[in-house]
């Protein structure tokens, strides 16, 4: 929200980027690079509850956002924007955790080639269903032009990281992840997202019973996304708010899934493909929603 403290000029107030004395870590075998490195796993993010972010797009789009960040990590060779140095100042003054590295030490955390010497550990966050839908209609902007979505058992995190860009881009307010779908925390989806992970909300269900009664309780007109849909999605009529349900890469959604939504939309196909990317077949799908909600 634009009330948030840090949401406002960062380069407002100059800052003292000559940190020279300040202790950094020197060590690959720190606790804390040691850390760094294990959060690259699935595993070790569930057990912490926890994942590391790099870039400043994306570490000031998780302070924008009052995202739970937990530490800051730095390095002051390769920290060169004006930006950069006073979101880290900001973040020391609300008390946040600040760690210095050495160049080699950031490098060897990276997953950049080039990194830029920002990065911070974020604790992760989900929301329960009810929950989601709650905070979305209590807002005195989301009213009845809400969209969900739901994502059944997608694989590659780069796709996941782009459908949440996409959502945030058209103002839709969850996404619903189900079964075993790629975890949003992954380095790569994280990347992707360019930031968005921090705004769109994010719950899970081990299956699509819940979904749909959560749906039908929330009010929420479920449509399909699938080759078996009998109405081309740019000639549908969509009833808003809406939950939008896609399937995975390789499958699509179960029949049995999209045979229980009230409307099911397909995207022509002209060529020899049987199948677009499950991300822009998302971003046409979303696109268009909101544009026939505003015709």
């Amino acid at each position: 929200p634009d009330t948030h403290p840090f949401r406002c000029d960062f380069g407002e107030t100059p800052v003292i980027k000559n940190r020279t004395m300040v202790d950094q870590i020197t060590s690959f075998s720190n606790p804390l690079v040691k850390r760094v490195k294990r959060l690259r796993q699935k595993k070790y993010r569930r057990q912490e509850e926890a994942f590391f972010i790099e870039g400043l797009r994306v570490v000031l789009s998780a302070v924008e956002q009052a995202a739970p960040v937990e530490a800051i990590i730095y390095c002051p060779e390769l920290l060169t924007s004006e930006l950069a140095w006073n979101v880290l100042r900001q973040q020391e003054e609300a008390g946040v955790r600040s760690q210095a590295v050495t160049a080699s030490i950031f490098a060897s955390m990276s997953g950049r080639d080039n990194p830029v010497g920002l990065g911070a550990i974020v604790r992760t966050q989900w929301m329960d269903l009810e929950e989601m839908a709650a905070s979305a209609t209590a807002s005195a902007d989301t009213d009845a032009d809400d969209i969900f979505v739901a994502l059944f058992e997608a694989a590659e995190p780069g796709n996941l990281g782009t459908i949440m860009r996409t959502m945030d881009a058209v103002g839709a307010k969850g996404l619903i992840l189900v079964g075993d779908t790629v975890d949003p925390y992954h380095p790569a989806a994280v990347k992707a997202s360019m930031g968005a992970l921090f705004s769109v909300k994010l719950g899970r269900t081990p299956g699509s019973e819940v979904l749909f009664q959560w749906a039908k309780t929330s009010a929420l007109e479920t449509v399909a996304s699938s080759a078996r849909g009998a109405t081309s999605y740019a000639g549908a009529s969509y009833n808003l708010p809406l939950l939008l349900l896609l399937g995975s890469e390789g499958s699509g959604l179960p029949a049995a899934v999209s045979d229980a939504c009230e409307q099911t939309v397909a995207i022509p196909m002209a060529g020899t493909a049987s199948s677009l990317n499950l991300a822009v077949a998302a971003g046409l799908l979303l696109y268009e929603i909101r544009r026939a909600d505003s015709s």
